[in-house]
């Protein structure tokens, strides 16, 4: 009996064993899971893969996962319907964390999508737990417009992630708006300008090509400006010795500047580019931020020997580059003329000299005394009788109380209420006083509204978030760098925290030096 008792004993515990390792068997989530879209974006029709969330899954049985389940609202006015996208994909990631559907391994996919309904992908490949990331991605249509346009969110349900042990409650997880962009963005105008600082054709002199939207401000050197902007009459952006001055996208990407160089040094040496050459994309690099390919053929008007009107565009002051000019100025850079009895302290924008008028703008603009470039004279120098004004995004007043914010046209606007002041992130302590003179000189557009987002040119800073934002026409242009942002003339002053979950933008290209 006393066996017997153990043995009945020992089989209790060995079974109470077996339910232990049932029990302690689990998947578990690691990391996620995480939105891929936490700022809304823009997506071209019958679109690659876009990501949508990634979680991380550990096992200690040998589980797998068995589906993923999500569920697509139409957040727009036209009707998504299911027609209008692709599929619902689960790849399992390669093993570099980072998503990509041909580096990655498909998992399983879903070409049913429903509107306002759970869709489940079954995942029945590649499905096995090691640690690794898996992803959740979505294509469109070739029906997928942005006439309305067409606007969806993905939520990742909370019990949404199912394996071989059963469904995991990991939590549930939204994407920010992805709308429809299916329009080409066009190649609208190049313009010859006289920026060298002479009115003859020389190093410093620029063509400005313009596009129809926001650009994705692809990177255009001498290596390929002439594949990517075809010159007729067998022309070339490039001087003899094959070198570009410069090539530099506006904060936007709508504006590309190419800069003249002159290497060589003679009259003959300089790029044969002229004014009445027709430029031409024949190529495909130049995308919106949906990825749609712009394209067109423009005749350059202009010419790069008139007299320029006074520069009250001051945007690309900061982008200092070498032989920027034919007069040697570097435009963004601050000089001084030796014995000056006023001292003046000057700019250097489109290669002319603007004077600051009292130390307000200047500290304004974010610039402090150092780096001063010392000039013996400004004999064949050109400057300005129109001041620096304050950068884009600067709150100013003069002897008036009323604030004003600077749009990144060079205008001023004002608030319709203190109430709109604050709702931006505004702070009176950021009111920058200049002369009633310097202020006069700033057009007057009209006062912000109640129902706006942050005026253009807005310097924003998203609460827990380490990067700075400029907005501009619904976009958020992140500075890539604290150089790029100070070399632009803007100051930390002038930046407001905001809460960005309440304000989200279209995240535009960077911001670079």
């Amino acid at each position: 009996m006393k066996i017997g008792r153990f043995s009945t004993l020992a089989s209790m515990s060995f079974a109470g064993v077996l339910v232990a390792l049932v029990a302690f068997a689990a998947v578990n989530v690691d990391a996620g899971p995480t939105s891929m879209v936490p700022d809304p974006i823009l997506v071209p029709a019958s679109s690659g893969q876009i990501g949508l969330f990634e979680v991380t899954l550990s096992q200690d049985a040998g589980e797998s996962l068995a589906s993923v389940t999500v569920t697509v609202a139409d957040s727009g006015a036209s009707g998504v319907s299911e027609v209008d996208l692709g599929a619902i994909s689960v790849y399992k990631d390669d093993g570099n964390g980072v998503f990509s559907s041909t580096l990655d391994m498909l998992a399983g996919s879903n070409a049913t999508v429903n509107i306002g309904a759970t869709t489940t992908v079954e995942t029945s490949l590649n499905n096995a737990i090691n640690g690794k990331k898996f992803f959740v991605s979505l294509t469109t249509s070739g029906s997928w417009s942005d006439a309305s346009p067409d606007r969806i969110t993905v939520r990742l349900e909370s019990n949404g992630i199912g394996t071989s042990a059963g469904l995991l409650v990991a939590g549930e997880v939204v994407t920010n708006t992805i709308t429809a962009d299916t329009t080409n963005p066009t190649f609208d105008s190049a313009m010859a300008k006289n920026t060298g600082g002479t009115n003859v054709k020389e190093a410093g002199d620029t063509v400005e090509l313009t596009f129809s939207e926001s650009t994705n401000k692809t990177v255009v050197d001498k290596t390929n400006v002439d594949t990517f902007f075809d010159l007729s009459n067998s022309h070339s952006f490039l001087d003899s010795a094959g070198e570009l001055g410069d090539a530099e996208w506006n904060v936007t990407g709508t504006v590309l500047t190419l800069t003249l160089s002159n290497t060589s040094g003679g009259t003959s040496t300089l790029p044969t580019v002229q004014p009445g050459d027709v430029v031409t994309l024949p190529g495909s690099v130049i995308k919106d931020l949906a990825g749609n390919v712009a394209s067109g053929a423009r005749s350059i008007n202009g010419d790069f020997v008139s007299a320029l009107d006074d520069e009250d565009n001051e945007g690309d002051e900061g982008e200092e580059s070498k032989n920027r000019c034919g007069n040697d100025l570097r435009n963004g850079r601050l000089y001084k003329v030796e014995g000056e009895d006023n001292h003046t302290v000057y700019l250097a924008a489109a290669c002319r000299l603007k004077p600051f008028r009292g130390a307000a703008v200047f500290h304004a603009r974010g610039y402090k005394f150092q780096n001063i470039i010392m000039l013996d004279s400004l004999d064949d120098i050109t400057v300005s009788d129109r001041p620096v004004l304050p950068a884009a995004g600067t709150l100013i007043k003069g002897s008036n109380p009323t604030v004003w914010f600077v749009t990144v046209d060079g205008k001023r606007r004002g608030f319709r209420t203190a109430g709109k002041f604050f709702a931006f992130g505004f702070d009176f302590s950021q009111v920058e006083t200049i002369s009633d003179a310097d202020l006069n000189i700033v057009p007057i557009d009209p006062p912000i509204d109640e129902g706006e987002d942050h005026p253009d040119g807005s310097l924003i800073l998203c609460r827990n978030e380490g990067t700075v934002y400029q907005v501009v026409d619904g976009y958020a242009f992140p500075f890539r760098s604290a150089n790029a942002f100070l070399k632009r003339g803007h100051g930390w002053k002038h930046v407001a925290t905001v809460d960005c979950s309440r304000i989200r933008y279209v995240v535009g290209a960077p911001i670079d030096e």
